[in-house]
């Protein structure tokens, strides 16, 4: 079989820089990624393929966005200003919104497009949840939504692939500069337990206590077969073709044949030696390693990806982490090789799988070590001057009570049962 040369990983490495800008012309723009669980008046998943026509009344503006192999099956709407998207999972919806100047002015973009879902989802006999995974409804295969590629993914994964039916997820995406795109990308992943411990919220499935308060991030990271696409890496990458050369070494799941996507299972330097460079065939591979930060193309962001869904009353709390630890990245980084040195990724690592099933209670790396960096979070969203840092404060409620989302959640369920969660964590209606 012919051998990926070193030069073909270096020229893929040149084309995904080139997509990044050489530097910042403004402050970091914002973007969200972020997921919901609709369930019906029994805590089940509610199919949100019943709520195009409703959220199209609602908003006019938003345009159907078809199956590339199904013409005739809408997986989302698409507007100016934000756009709905059919998730892995019949029961869960995506929210995506445009690029925002800063926080304050992506929770007014973010807050309309989720009280229209919510009105949609009350006249349909649901409720939309700030949980991180469907509570009562376990993964299975009548679940999976009727897109192509997801089919094809659960051909190419196994059972494994259904996990994704039930998760729900907060995602950031964060302008970088090319000189940022490999210093910024680890540090964000070595904070992948950071932000576990302080956003998990997915303690509760299949109508039980799970071994995990972030079981959307745990079973994955511990459990699944696929655990190295997920989480955080081995190690820290040196440069972009030591990325690009460490993502090649997996397994290329799906390659596209025409509008199809289809199950491969090579390694993807596999392809590249028998192939050649193809960048778009490398963007496919990269967009299904789910590691808990990317670099992502289409954008020129950085993608922060390992929190779950926060509760209502919290919806911003996992965007300004992320957005704190890209602003005040400097600070935290060298605290960290200052209190860890060479064994930083280890240590952390370590962090992230007992943060994972603990927690706030999780024993800290070191004395002190998430309020430092809730500090240094803090004080990097008020350098930017626009008030963002207003929102940081429920995580310093969280440390304070050393409890996040997901232990709150098994309290409340082992006390008061399955409704009381539901009540808790459903979205109101806003007059």
């Amino acid at each position: 079989m012919p051998q990926t040369s070193q030069s073909s990983f270096e020229e893929l490495a040149e084309i995904f820089a080139r997509a990044f800008p050489p530097r910042l012309a403004s402050a970091r723009t914002v973007g969200r990624e972020a997921e919901f669980p609709v369930v019906d008046a029994t805590g089940a998943a509610l199919d949100v393929q019943s709520f195009w026509a409703a959220l199209q009344v609602l908003t006019p503006t938003l345009i159907p966005k078809y199956d590339t192999v199904d013409p005739q099956l809408i997986v989302g709407l698409e507007g100016p200003d934000f756009s709905y998207a059919l998730e892995v999972g019949r029961g869960t919806m995506e929210i995506n919104t445009r690029p925002c100047a800063h926080l304050l002015e992506l929770e007014q973009v973010h807050n309309d497009a989720v009280q229209r879902l919510i009105h949609v989802a009350h006249a349909h006999g649901g409720r939309v949840l700030g949980l991180g995974m469907q509570p009562l409804t376990p993964p299975n295969r009548a679940l999976l939504s009727p897109k192509q590629r997801y089919h094809a993914l659960l051909d190419s994964m196994g059972d494994d692939w259904l996990w994704y039916t039930t998760t729900a997820a907060d995602q950031l995406h964060v302008d970088v500069a090319q000189a940022e795109m490999v210093p910024m990308l680890n540090l964000a992943l070595l904070m992948t337990p950071v932000i576990v411990a302080l956003c998990g919220n997915s303690a509760i499935y299949r109508g039980r206590i799970g071994a995990f308060c972030a079981a959307r991030e745990g079973i994955v990271t511990q459990r699944s077969r696929y655990a190295d696409r997920h989480g955080m890496p081995s190690s820290p990458y040196a440069d972009l073709p030591d990325f690009v050369e460490r993502l090649s070494r997996l397994p290329y799941l799906l390659r596209r044949q025409d509008a199809y996507l289809l199950p491969d299972g090579r390694p993807f330097a596999d392809v590249l030696a028998q192939e050649g460079v193809d960048f778009d065939a490398f963007l496919l591979h990269d967009h299904y390693v789910w590691h808990s930060a990317r670099l992502r193309v289409a954008h020129a962001t950085l993608e922060l990806r390992p929190a779950c869904q926060q509760p209502p009353q919290e919806q911003n709390a996992a965007a300004a982490l992320y957005l704190g630890i890209a602003e005040a990245a400097p600070t935290i980084q060298a605290y960290i090789d200052d209190l860890f040195g060479a064994q930083a990724w280890t240590i952390l690592r370590a962090y992230h799988a007992e943060a994972a099933r603990h927690g706030l209670i999780a024993p800290e790396p070191a004395p002190g070590f998430l309020s430092t960096v809730v500090k240094a979070v803090e004080n990097g969203l008020t350098s930017r001057g626009f008030g963002e840092e207003i929102l940081v404060e429920p995580l310093w409620q969280r440390l304070d009570y050393r409890q996040n989302p997901g232990q709150e959640t098994r309290v409340l369920y082992a006390r008061r049962g399955l409704d009381a969660v539901l009540e808790r964590y459903a979205f109101p209606i806003e007059e």
